[in-house]
């Protein structure tokens, strides 16, 4: 399912206009992204959890040329961990 069909799924369901439902889904991804900078941890009871992880820097190989090494750096990244309950929901 891609943003537009969720968008579309939840103007159906609450019965709002598809402006309307497009705005609130944005809203909450902003939210989202926000609560994400300032701590790395957002839990939602029997939803899932989302964490902030970082890589760690490293070297790797260079496909094109074999010889060659690339220093690649850190970066953050988003882990989400579903909850038992959900996943539970998910199996019924």
């Amino acid at each position: 399912m891609i943003k537009k069909e969720f968008v579309e799924l939840y103007c159906t369901r609450h019965n709002i206009e598809e402006k309307q439902g497009q705005k609130d889904i944005e809203n909450f991804l902003d939210t989202l992204k926000y609560a994400l900078t300032i701590d790395k941890n957002l839990i939602f009871r029997n939803f899932g959890s989302f964490e902030v992880r970082k890589t760690k820097e490293r070297v790797v190989v260079d496909p094109k040329n074999i010889s060659k090494k690339i220093d690649v750096k850190s970066r953050k990244y988003v882990k989400f961990k579903i909850s038992r309950t959900f996943e539970n929901k998910l199996a019924d």
